[in-house]
Parts: structure tokens; sequence; C-alpha cells
């Protein structure tokens, strides 16, 4: 067992070698005594007048092999750890007689479709988009024309929303299967930063390549990888599925990983059609706010400087509204914003922010909880209505040109509209409006509150420059597929709904590790396809 040295700080410009140093001397360690020096934290605590880089190190002894566990100075901070460790995968003995298929080539996708085919399950995969090359492609197609592809976009298509996003590789999972998906991320991206940044930021262009590494790896095992195959509907037989009808025609599917993402309507009222219990669940809905990066990196590093040491800058903010969470998400330092949609008639915008960070701008989403019984209608599908609600108001005023709803954020304060919008990173361009009035009052109202108090923790937040647009309201699902212990769907068997689509996942480490336990359940659970189309 290694022994981990927590709470190491120093400045931002200080001495990484003199930090090794005196870690080793709060755990009374020798060089000579340490066989390896692993770096498993680096944080940067933003709280103080000064932020600090704060580290984390296991010490590896060179004679811990069969040797007691060795004395070291009293402090929380300094003790033995035991690593995570995953428990062998036993192999089922069910029969199964088609190849397992996947729905979805997001991380919960992949990550299914991956560990399927190391264990020889030969997975066949489908993505109602295009290709990684062709669909970035589409979306730049897009930029210049503005003809939006309803398959095809930043929405839908190989990689997921997340190959859009910030690309931050976060999670608080205390699952040993979150370090594996990071470890497969390092290896894959090339980044050691993956293994131990406390953020770490691949950036939608690293997002791209590791992307490409994982289907690679699927076909050479026997994967199949199926592009602009669109699922629209589940034959269900006797309560067990039995074949899927898609837009290439039907394909036999005893075992199904689900994974759709979060903006397939139209899959979840045909899960609905097929039998699956679905439930309403809470989600968040709000807007996005957009700075001039260089004031953020002032405020946060007090040099703005610094921010060519460190990179730029990103916060994360709570505030607390009569007992309800305004919270800032998926933060994109140099970033940009753009228009999250796939289809004309409902606009929603999100953030992505590429490796390099150079944008000049820096945007985060500013969401509150929407809760079931604030939904109105009839049936679990409610949710998806308040969505589309605020989206068809945004549509009208964003027009042909996909531009974004944007208001000053001193206005939006204020309750007036703006003349003008300061200029932004959206691609697609802005147009003035009442942002407030896209969502419900009370939203709106709890938002302008919890703005406030970021304003107290971040001084200056209510910047004259700063925009804020919108609506952003889909930062998670409005629906869960309900599942039992085993992972399996209520109401289908066969069927292992994972990922955010599935409202189990809220980022692409958790996501990715929910696929990874559906294909475990399959591999613990059934023998390799022997029958038409298996092994």
């Amino acid at each position: 067992m290694p022994i981990r040295v927590s709470e190491m700080r120093m400045p931002l410009d200080g001495d990484e070698t003199a930090l090794v140093r005196r870690a080793l001397a709060r755990a009374g360690l020798k060089e000579g005594e340490v066989a390896q020096i692993e770096l498993v934290r680096k944080s940067v605590d933003k709280r103080r007048r000064r932020p600090e880089l704060v580290y984390s190190f296991d010490f590896h002894l060179e004679d811990a092999a069969g040797a007691a566990p060795r004395r070291f100075p009293r402090s929380r901070d300094v003790r033995y750890v035991e690593p995570a460790i995953l428990p062998p995968l036993q192999r089922g003995e069910a029969p199964l007689d088609s190849r397992p298929v996947v729905i979805g080539m997001g991380p919960a996708g992949l990550f299914a479709g991956l560990l399927l085919a190391r264990e020889g399950y030969r997975p066949i995969v489908l993505e109602r988009g295009s290709a990684m090359n062709r669909r970035v492609g589409q979306i730049e197609a897009f930029h210049r024309g503005r003809e939006l592809r309803p398959e095809s976009n930043y929405l839908f298509g190989e990689g997921g929303a997340g190959t859009f996003s910030d690309g931050k590789l976060t999670s608080r999972s205390k699952d040993p299967r979150a370090r594996l998906v990071l470890d497969e991320f390092r290896r894959k991206s090339g980044l050691d930063l993956v293994g131990y940044y406390y953020r770490p930021h691949l950036g939608s262009d690293r997002v791209r390549a590791v992307v490409g590494k994982i289907r690679r790896e699927i076909i050479e095992l026997g994967g199949e990888m199926h592009y602009e195959c669109r699922v629209d509907g589940l034959d269900v037989r006797e309560g067990r599925l039995a074949a899927l009808r898609t837009s290439q025609g039907e394909i036999p599917a005893e075992v199904v990983v689900s994974g759709p993402g979060h903006s397939a309507r139209d899959f979840y009222a045909a899960l609905d059609e097929a039998g699956a219990h679905l439930e309403r669940k809470p989600f968040q809905m709000g807007f996005r706010v957009e700075h001039p990066q260089a004031w953020v990196d002032e405020v946060i590093y007090g040099d703005a400087g610094l921010s060519d040491r460190m990179g730029p800058a990103d916060y994360r903010l709570v505030a607390k509204v009569d007992h309800e969470s305004v919270f800032s998400f998926c933060m994109c330092p140099g970033g940009e914003i753009m228009p999250a949609v796939h289809d004309a008639a409902h606009y929603n915008t999100n953030g992505m922010s590429y490796f390099r960070k150079d944008t000049g701008f820096a945007n985060s989403g500013v969401v509150t909880t929407v809760p079931p019984e604030a939904f109105g209608g009839e049936g679990p599908l409610a949710g998806l209505r308040f969505q589309e609600r605020a989206e068809r108001l945004a549509s009208e005023i964003a027009g042909a040109a996909f531009a974004a709803p944007a208001q000053r954020l001193i206005d939006f304060m204020e309750e007036r509209p703006s003349d003008d919008v300061p200029p932004t990173s959206c691609r697609s361009g802005t147009v003035p409006a009442r942002v407030d009035e896209l969502v419900e009052p009370w939203i709106a109202e709890r938002i302008r509150r919890g703005l406030v108090a970021f304003g107290s923790q971040m001084r200056g937040y209510l910047h004259p420059e700063a925009v804020i647009v919108g609506p952003e309201a889909r930062s998670s699902a409005p629906v869960r597929v309900v599942r039992g212990e085993d992972l399996e769907a209520e109401g289908i068997g066969g069927l292992y709904p994972v990922g955010e689509g599935a409202g189990y996942a809220g980022g692409i480490v958790s996501a990715a590790v929910d696929g990874w336990r559906a294909a475990e359940r399959i591999v613990s659970r059934y023998r390799r396809p022997s029958g038409p189309g298996g092994a």
C-alpha cells in the first residue's frame, strides 16, 4: 500500500521539486526508501486572497512487499491508501442467439461497446448521426449556411452531445470504474494530466480523438459501427426485447444497451409505447452567462498574466435561494456559446471549448432545479413539454440565423430590454431579447437572486460587459427510464438503459461508468452469442 500525503500547498509560481521534498519530510521518508512517486491530485484552491496549488502524492515504498506497515508522523493528511480494485468479471451461461446491440455513441454507449468488444461479444453499435469527421464538417457547414441537419449536429452524432461541450472529465464517484474510465482517456489522449488534475479538461478537439480510438478498437475486436441509423421502435414480445426497428431496417436484438442521450425525445416516446416504465425526474434549467476571460483571470488569479502559466481560469459558484440551489454548470474558459439544436422549432444554448481555450470569453451555464410537480401536463414525458415551451419561444426570436437570444446581464437583473449586446463568442450571432421571458417567472427570479449571491462570492460578477443568453434547457434529463438492481429496464427484459438520457448520469465520466456497468451485467449473465449473426 502506498503512503498518501495530501494537502501539500504552494503558490501558483512555486517549485514542484521542493514541494515533493516537503511531502517526503512530512511522511518521515527519505528519497532512497521510495520506489515510485505518483502525483494523484493537483488542483487550484481559489478561496484565498492568493490562489494556491494543492497536491496529493502517493509514495510507493522500496521495501513494501511483505514489510510491516511503517509508522509516520501523526497527521490526517498522511495515511496508507488501499487501491480500489474491481473483482474479476465472471462470464454468464444464459444463451444469447444474436449479438448485443448498443444504441448511441456517446460516452455511455461507447464504453459499453468497448467492454463488450474486449470480452468477445462483437457488439453492433448504432448512431443516428454521422461519424466524427463527417459530423464536424456538417457543423462547420451549418455555421456557413445555417443548414441544420436534424440527425447530425451539436446534439446527435458520434461522440454524443458531450463531444461539443466543455470536455471536463469531472466525477465525484467513488466507483473504481471512474478511475478506469479516466485511465482510458489518459492513454487514448496522451495527456497525463487526465490522471491527476482535479478537473481535467480535454476540450472538444481532444475528446474527438479519444472517440476515434475507441471506435477503432471496437472494430478491430469484431464490433460493427452503424451511422445514420436511427432507432424508431422496439419489438417487444411477452415482455422481452426481440428486435429494433431502425431507419436502416429491422435488427434482431435480445440484449440492448440504450444510451441515445437526453435530446432523443422521439426515442423516449418509443420506449413509452413499447411498455418501458418511465417516470418524471427533476432537471435543471436556466441560462448561459458570458464574461471577458481576462476579467475572470484577474478575479481568480489576482493577476491576469498568470493565465499564461495556469491557463484561462474557471470558476464554480453555488447559491441557496429559499432552500433551493442556483449554480454554475459546464463552465467553459476560453470557450464559445453554441446553438445546441436539432430542429428549427426548438432553440437551446450550450457551451463548449477547445483544448487551447483561446476565444477570449468565459461562459457558464447558470441553472436551477425544476421539480416534477412544476411540469404540469400528464404522463412521464411532461418534462419534455416543459423544456419545449421555452425552446419554442427562443426559436421565434432566434430565427433562421439561429442567433442566440441575448441580454446584457445588468439589464437582465433590472428586468429591462437591452438596446444592444456586446460582442460574444457565439458564432451564429446574438439578437437582443428579454431572455427572462423565455422561462417561467419563478425560474428567472430565483436565478436573479442567485446571481446577486454570485456577485458577493466573485466580486464584479455583474459585469457591465457580461451577457446572458438562453435558454439552457437541456443540462439534464427530465425523464428516468426505471431499471432494477440488475440495470435491466422495468417493463422490457433485455433492455439496459444507461447514461444521461436514461436519467442515471451527469457528465462524460459518470455516463461512461454507467455504460461500462451495464456491459458487465450482460457479460456476467450471457454467453457469447452463437446463433445467426453471433460468434
